[in-house]
């Protein structure tokens, strides 16, 4: 065997391993590509998942407590009440708009795509159109917000932005 015989040899097993390199590279990065789609579909489902579990408390506070559904039902209404309870409904307003806003904002990243303000928006509509909500919001919980959060809340519940500052928050 000559030296150009050993060469040839040397190059063909050397081409041999150069795809037999890429093919195995080629099946990690498959093997990726599904784990990566596997671990999306799971982070999807974990985020819808949390996105219902802060509606379920949320709505847990109201059925468990008949206290708790009065003072909602009151706020709602715009009925006088203590500074404490309107505390207590300032609080139960913002636990609401902030799982509102943490979906809008997880929606807006692509986290997930349910649509969390339009799946919401008899609530948010009622809620805003309510005497007791329409003054929460204008009085200046809007204010607790991004601006992405209030303006899609306000065109997709039909609220006017306030002309005043407001005083704050209930």
């Amino acid at each position: 065997m000559t030296l150009q015989d050993l060469g040839a040899i040397g190059e063909l097993v050397g081409g041999l391993a150069v795809v037999l390199s890429l093919a195995y590279v080629a099946y990690q990065v498959r093997q990726n590509s599904r784990q990566i789609e596997q671990n999306s579909r799971h982070l999807e489902a974990s985020m819808y998942l949390a996105s219902g579990e802060s509606f379920t408390r949320w709505w847990s506070l109201i059925v468990q407590d008949e206290d708790v559904a009065e003072l909602w039902s009151s706020g709602l209404a715009g009925k006088e009440m203590s500074s404490t309870d309107r505390v207590r409904f300032h609080s139960l307003a913002m636990i609401l708009f902030t799982a509102f806003e943490n979906n809008f904002h997880q929606e807006q990243l692509g986290s997930h795509h349910r649509g969390t303000l339009k799946i919401s928006q008899l609530t948010l509509t009622r809620l805003l159109a309510s005497p007791g909500g329409s003054a929460w919001w204008a009085r200046g919980a809007r204010q607790s917000f991004t601006p992405e959060f209030v303006r899609a809340v306000e065109s997709l519940a039909s609220v006017e932005p306030p002309t005043h500052s407001g005083q704050g928050p209930a």
